[in-house]
């Protein structure tokens, strides 16, 4: 190596004046050459990791997903579970078809998720189904709520409910559940014309809240639901509350033990 370095210097001191500072020259063009070229390139090869490069770098747990991204990993979350799956009669053979699930991951939702009801006759025949999507808020339990649907001349035995595409968890706190919203004079009148189920929404916190749904579920003393409504509101304002009346047009199948009223609030739609 000694020797090549050598070598080149006694090619330099053999050269002209002229040659030696044409070769100067040269040298520093090269070098700046070089220097812009590595400017350019060097945000291509040496780039920050991101949450959106398809590589596992940086602080991720997977590709793309954990540690500082929104993202979350596939082994990171457990699947929703469906507590209950049912039709509810609402008039001339028309059902409401209500899935009750619970989310036990504390800090992950899903923004989108497909979903799909399954009903059946008693024949165990299918006779349809019903597709939508919804959001699944974190830490909670929530229902999906469809309704209105035909059943025709047949009687409905059963009803299954599952989420149909792949679910993108994000990270979400469950900051919605912190907050003093709640529901007061729950009121069931049995109405033999129009059974209804009144109560309260109160907002004592410091947010606006934007539109909301209003669900009510309806159980016998054995904690079974013998049926639900909805309602839709279009938001509520901090410090204030607004009535909500579920209504039934026939008589239902037993005397409710039991009323819940749950307020269902897209926690992707607020900033707190």
């Amino acid at each position: 190596m000694e020797a090549e370095f050598l070598g080149v210097y006694v090619i330099i001191q053999n050269m002209s004046w002229a040659s030696r500072r044409q070769f100067k020259y040269l040298s520093v063009l090269f070098l700046v050459i070089i220097l812009i070229i590595f400017a350019f390139t060097y945000k291509i090869i040496f780039k920050k990791p991101t949450c959106f490069d398809k590589k596992q770098n940086g602080i991720e747990t997977g590709i793309d997903c954990g540690g500082s991204c929104s993202l979350m990993c596939k082994e990171d979350v457990s699947s929703p579970v469906v507590i209950w799956s049912r039709a509810f009669p609402v008039i001339e053979n028309n059902y409401n078809l209500v899935a009750m699930v619970e989310n036990r991951n504390k800090d992950s939702g899903v923004f989108s998720a497909s979903y799909e009801f399954l009903v059946y006759d008693t024949n165990n025949k299918l006779l349809g189904r019903r597709e939508g999507k919804t959001f699944i808020p974190p830490n909670q339990q929530f229902a999906v709520f469809e309704s209105r649907f035909y059943a025709g001349d047949n009687s409905i035995k059963s009803v299954t409910f599952k989420f149909i595409t792949p679910l993108v968890w994000v990270k979400k706190n469950p900051s919605l559940q912190t907050l003093p919203i709640r529901v007061s004079n729950i009121v069931f009148n049995d109405d033999q014309e129009t059974p209804n189920l009144s109560a309260t929404i109160v907002n004592n916190s410091i947010y606006n809240i934007p539109e909301f749904e209003v669900i009510g579920i309806l159980y016998d003393i054995d904690g079974n639901a013998i049926n639900a409504s909805k309602t839709q509101k279009s938001g509520l304002s901090s410090n204030n509350s607004l009535p909500v009346i579920f209504t039934w047009p026939e008589v239902l199948s037993s005397l409710p033990a039991t009323k819940d009223v749950l307020i269902s609030i897209n926690p992707f739609s607020v900033s707190f």
